[in-house]
């Protein structure tokens, strides 16, 4: 893959090459279109208008000597900087990416707030994601494999996750009185509440910031794996097959819109677990985390990632579906 992305230019924004300071020729990124933290910094990259090209794995994959010779950690994502005297550098994790992308394009739309307090709690609903929740769904991934699928394990890592679920709903603040409670606003367009996003009127213009570019790939993913692990173990690729990620009424939906919370919950059944173990009943329970992933599901930059994230992911659960 060797197309450069250039997000929709936005208002004020500038390209790479025209920002005096640091004066950045070009950005590249080591990443895999299924990985959650690669989507986190694309987000940022796309909400930001920044002009980027992706960069083929040495070998195809992270743990070659050649990509480790690279990046000692061999992680992605990876974010090659080259600035306009020739110097270049790579950053890795993601929040350092987003950090200097923050920094180092100040004329580009701001991820940030200006203010001290603000960004504090913008950057504690972002490390959530990454010390907290993301490590909590991780726990689910081999679970998705009927073959080795471990019912007591799945009882408490669902169980788990629903309460790092209700934590965060905790950290968000609540939707203003002009956004309904579904995440749509009587002020802007449908998907773009005001006030729905992580930090709601606390981020300038009430958008997309820093705390939301972790998120969409992490309920992606969490739409997707849940409803499956009320299969039985036993009920093998043939059963699975029938309930494939394809056909799974969470995903977002053609157009970019997501489907509505009322079908999110009448797809899942009850299931084994309290309120069935699907992402509507977390949605349920917590309607500010509806009202936020719909604001996330209609944001332009979220749409771009979705694109190679969505397809990709879908791949993933199909193949763990058929082990």
């Amino acid at each position: 893959m060797s197309t450069s992305h250039l997000a929709s230019p936005h208002p004020g924004s500038k390209p790479a090459s025209e920002h005096a300071a640091p004066r950045v020729k070009s950005l590249e990124l080591y990443d895999d279109p299924h990985s959650e933290y690669s989507a986190k910094v694309k987000v940022a990259l796309f909400a930001k208008g920044l002009a980027w090209a992706p960069l083929p794995l040495p070998c195809g994959t992270t743990r070659s000597p050649e990509f480790r010779a690279v990046n000692p950690l061999g992680k992605i994502p990876a974010l090659r900087v080259t600035f306009e005297d020739g110097r270049s550098e790579l950053l890795i994790e993601s929040e350092v990416i987003l950090e200097f992308l923050e920094d180092a394009f100040p004329d580009a739309p701001r991820l940030l707030p200006a203010d001290p307090l603000a960004r504090s709690k913008a950057r504690l609903v972002s490390r959530y994601h990454d010390l907290y929740l993301e490590p909590a769904l991780r726990r689910l991934y081999p679970q998705v494999a009927p073959s080795v699928r471990d019912e007591r394990l799945v009882q408490e890592a669902v169980a788990g996750f629903k309460e790092r679920m209700a934590e965060l709903a905790a950290l968000l603040p609540p939707v203003a009185a002009d956004d309904g409670a579904d995440g749509s606003s009587t002020s802007s367009s449908p998907g773009s509440s005001s006030s729905a996003f992580a930090l709601g009127q606390l981020q300038p213009g009430g958008g997309l910031g820093l705390g939301d570019c972790a998120y969409p790939a992490l309920l992606l993913y969490a739409e997707l794996i849940l409803p499956l692990l009320d299969l039985e173990p036993a009920a093998g690729a043939g059963a699975g097959a029938g309930a494939g990620p394809g056909k799974n009424p969470l995903t977002m939906g053609s157009g970019g819109e997501g489907h509505q919370l009322e079908a999110l919950l009448g797809s899942e059944g009850t299931g084994r677990l309290e309120g069935g173990r699907g992402m509507g009943a977390v949605y349920r329970a917590h309607p500010r985390l509806w009202a936020w992933r719909q604001a996330l599901w209609g944001h332009p930059a979220v749409q771009a990632v979705f694109a190679e994230l969505q397809p990709a992911a879908e791949e993933w659960v199909a193949m763990k579906l058929q082990q």
